[in-house]
């Protein structure tokens, strides 16, 4: 009793006196021990956004980190997953939810090697490397990482997180799959999960198709005028089968549209598709049958020329020299020369096929008809593909996920998404009520496009690993182009439960919508 009343008056006047529990931590090279086979490069104090101590270093020859310790700490830790084929250090944490402003310790990585984020040369003839971008960079950058956080405020922390996009939702499933004991809660949005099949073979066949000369890549089969007449054509039939006529598909497994619908008869215009143009549009919508596994299409609603991360990112576009291809929000590729793409799609699954499975510079598409791909693709497969459906591990020791994608991404299909998390549930039914999948109507890849794309999966995830309470619904909010708050706002639903109008509310008010079964 008497330990209990000196613990309770001392925590009443450093309450009065306004004294932290724990001392200041000082942001120097001392305050951090020297872990195996780890460099601390540089420790520097900074005060933008807020004041923080900031820490880079390498591990092992060329893992670069970057961690982020706020002076204001909540207690927890999150990793901020990459994106493309990394190459700097991202953080997907800090850069879509503002971690650091939200107190957290956060880190990046840049997976093990230094290059363009559209270029994978790094690839070529080097396993250790291949292994880093795979899976192991995060796994050692979250080991060493949290150790330096503890050791810096000199306590243990709460809880762990991980979110990420794109490469970065990739790497959030594998670290469920794959080390199931590095965090609490996972946030995998627009999931790069299946580098040899899908961002490999499906985008193959579709280059192929849209630059039948991977040496004349600046004339895309379908052009900006082509891509408008399908994009105008989808909306015009789909667009208010949600009951809103906003350029946005609640859900567009809805959309019974026939691109061949638009094909020329036998005069061939402006107005109307060539039986090419079909063949290719078709491609990217239609599912693909290789080795075994059907690897699934684009939704509709992504077409239109100027939507952000729509087709003319990932499937069309044309070679520009000098430009430099936009595709994930903290990206920086500007120290590094960019290769010649024409568009996002065409660097991924060209670059994979050259330097992932033949380890072929000269590798081409001409003439290639997949004969071999499975014996190529199984021997990387286990190192890059996320795609594994059992979680029990993850589960066991109390871990929740939520996974993500857009609507209208153009590049990480949500057709896709939903087929990894259906096979979760065939494994395990109960898998549930730990997992939670939602899809963003109007929302391209990662964020933007003409939806609400502000969710905070950060807040949600944190919620309910405090909580208990698993998230059936989740507010989704529109940002302007700068990323702030408009005052609208709409809803998001745990699938397979997809969002309703009611038909007479205020579009621009959450109330005005819920959660329903799919029509």
């Amino acid at each position: 009793m008497k330990k209990l009343f000196l613990l309770a008056a001392t925590l009443f006047f450093l309450t009065l006196f306004n004294t932290p529990l724990y001392a200041q931590p000082v942001c120097t090279s001392k305050s951090f021990p020297q872990l195996p086979d780890t460099s601390i490069t540089s420790v520097s104090r900074e005060s933008v956004p807020v004041q923080h101590c900031k820490v880079a270093g390498v591990i092992g020859s060329e893992i670069h980190f970057e961690l982020l310790l706020p002076e204001k700490w909540n207690g927890k830790f999150v990793f901020g997953g990459g994106g493309g084929f990394a190459g700097s250090v991202v953080n997907a944490a800090q850069d879509f939810f503002a971690a650091l402003q939200m107190g957290y310790a956060t880190v990046g990585t840049d997976t093990g090697h230094q290059a363009n984020s559209f270029d994978a040369s790094w690839a070529l003839n080097n396993l250790e490397r291949l292994v880093n971008f795979g899976h192991q960079a995060v796994h050692r950058t979250a080991v060493n990482s949290r150790a330096l956080t503890e050791a810096y405020y000199g306590r243990d922390i709460g809880r762990s997180y991980f979110a990420g996009c794109s490469r970065g939702g990739g790497q959030a499933l594998m670290e469920a799959q794959r080390y199931p004991e590095d965090f609490d809660g996972i946030v995998a949005m627009s999931p790069a999960y299946n580098w040899t099949h899908e961002l490999g073979a499906r985008w193959v066949r579709i280059a192929q198709l849209m630059y039948p000369d991977p040496t004349r890549i600046r004339e895309p089969v379908i052009g900006s005028d082509a891509l408008k007449l399908i994009g105008d054509a989808v909306m015009n039939k789909c667009d208010a089968l949600d009951g809103l006529e906003d350029g946005i598909l609640n859900d567009p497994r809805q959309c019974d549209f026939d691109v061949s619908s638009l094909a020329c008869g036998k005069i061939v215009s402006e107005t109307c598709l060539s039986p090419k143009q079909v063949e290719v549009a078709q491609a990217i919508y239609g599912d693909f049958e290789i080795d075994g596994k059907v690897i699934h299409g684009t939704p509709f609603g992504a077409e239109l020329p100027g939507m952000p991360h729509g087709w003319e990112l990932w499937y069309t576009g044309g070679y520009e020299p000098g430009e430099d291809l936009d595709y994930h929000e903290g990206a920086d590729s500007g120290a590094f020369s960019a290769p010649a793409v024409p568009n996002g799609t065409w660097a991924f699954s060209t670059g994979i096929f050259r330097y992932f499975l033949y380890n072929d510079p000269d590798w081409s598409y001409v003439g290639y008809d997949f004969s071999d791909f499975a014996q190529k693709a199984a021997r990387v497969a286990m190192t890059l593909n996320a795609d594994n459906p059992d979680l029990s591990a993850f589960r066991a020791r109390g871990g929740k996920l939520i996974i993500d994608n857009g609507w209208m991404d153009g590049s990480m299909s949500a057709n896709g998404t939903i087929n990894y998390y259906q096979s979760v549930l065939d494994h395990d039914p109960t898998a549930r009520e730990d997992v939670r999948l939602f899809l963003r109507p109007g929302v391209t890849h990662c964020r933007l496009g003409p939806g609400p794309d502000g969710t905070n999966y950060l807040v949600a995830i944190d919620k309910w690993l405090e909580s208990g309470k698993a998230p059936d619904q989740l507010p989704a909010q529109y940002r302007d182009p700068r990323g702030q708050p408009t005052g609208r706002e709409r809803i998001l639903c745990a699938h397979p439960e997809v969002v309703r109008y009611d038909g007479k509310g205020d579009a621009r008010d959450a109330s005005s919508f819920s959660c329903t079964a799919p029509q």
